[in-house]
């Protein structure tokens, strides 16, 4: 599956706002510590520079409210829960619509899917909720899950061709594949040691 560059750079926002500042449980204590968390910030919103120059100390409680949102939006698709996603998408778009706009950057034009002059996290909060309410309009909103480790749970999006992934990365993958290989050695031991006694 291939997105295109705008809604690409939503999806992959949602779902580091979603890992980084969601899924940590210490996400609350990070509040505190708003430097941590704009230097977070900072690495997720790198593809866009402006956005780095703005962000500040002052973003921080509003985006990790933004992250708690997408990130049960992607729990809701790995429970293949579409409805309840589409009612947590429209409540974002609701509080942060998308006005598509056209921007000349660079001597070309581009279209910018969110109002012209808006705050920060008002600006990504309406690009992701936009770009994950497409891929689900798109029919794709099983490509959009967590990962099937429960030790992990990341969110991510699946772009493979064959839409047959359930980890966030090989690592999870191998782990989880690991450890159910050692859980059934350890069975066929026993069962092998319970024949002989």
């Amino acid at each position: 599956m291939k997105l295109d560059s705008y809604i690409d750079a939503g999806v992959l926002v949602a779902v580091d706002l979603a890992n980084r500042l969601a899924l940590d449980p210490d996400a609350e204590a990070e509040v505190a510590r708003p430097g941590a968390v704009v230097a977070v910030l900072t690495e997720v919103l790198a593809g866009d520079p402006l956005s780095v120059e703005q962000v500040n100390a002052s973003h921080v409680p509003a985006f990790i409210g933004l992250a708690r949102s997408l990130r049960q939006v992607f729990v809701d698709l790995a429970a293949r829960e579409d409805d309840s996603a589409a009612a947590r998408l429209n409540a974002l778009l609701a509080a942060h619509s998308a006005h598509p706009h056209l921007a000349k950057e660079g001597g070309v034009w581009r279209l910018h899917h969110h109002p012209a002059e808006v705050g920060l996290v008002t600006m990504w909060a309406a690009i992701c909720a936009e770009a994950l309410a497409r891929l689900l309009a798109a029919g794709h909103a099983a490509r959009a899950s967590t990962c099937a480790d429960p030790r992990c749970a990341r969110a991510y999006v699946d772009t493979s061709r064959n839409a047959t992934r359930r980890f966030c990365s090989t690592r999870c993958q191998n782990r989880l594949k690991t450890a159910e290989l050692r859980k059934r050695k350890n069975a066929s031991d026993a069962t092998g040691l319970a024949r002989r006694a």
